[in-house]
């Protein structure tokens, strides 16, 4: 019984990885991730200064946006129509540290959102194109 009691603690210690620790405090390892974290940085300042238009110009032409509990795919189209509805009745973001994946114009970035009572794992998809970074989307 202890050993599962064991187990059980470090998964979950292993699971919780980076969920506390904020975005600000991430040290980039390039200049890629930099470029990515600064598009994180921006989301979540959009989000919690509830400017649907920031927000919007950080999605990708193409995007295929995720949403509620159904989780129903937008188009950016779609997404920024709904958009400053959304950010007015939802709480504030804290994202935490993320975990990147580059290759090439392409890059998966998994992090935590804290949102009100939830810490949900988001990976985000972003593609460089033009020399910024975009998200293209998102599933949690």
């Amino acid at each position: 019984m202890l050993k599962h009691l064991v187990i059980a603690v470090a998964l979950t210690a292993l699971l919780s990885c980076g969920q506390n620790t904020p975005l600000a405090e991430y040290e980039p390892k390039s200049p890629q991730e930099l470029a990515l974290k600064n598009v994180l940085s921006d989301f979540q300042d959009g989000v919690n200064a509830r400017n649907s238009k920031k927000v919007a110009n950080l999605i990708h032409a193409k995007a295929s946006i995720m949403l509620g509990r159904d989780r129903k795919k937008f188009s950016k189209e779609e997404y920024a129509k709904i958009l400053p509805q959304r950010l007015a009745e939802n709480p504030s973001i804290a994202l935490g540290k993320p975990k990147m994946t580059v290759s090439d114009d392409n890059a998966e970035v998994k992090i935590y959102m804290a949102r009100g009572d939830n810490n949900t794992l988001i990976i985000f998809n972003m593609r460089l194109e033009n020399d910024k970074w975009r998200i293209q989307s998102w599933e949690y």
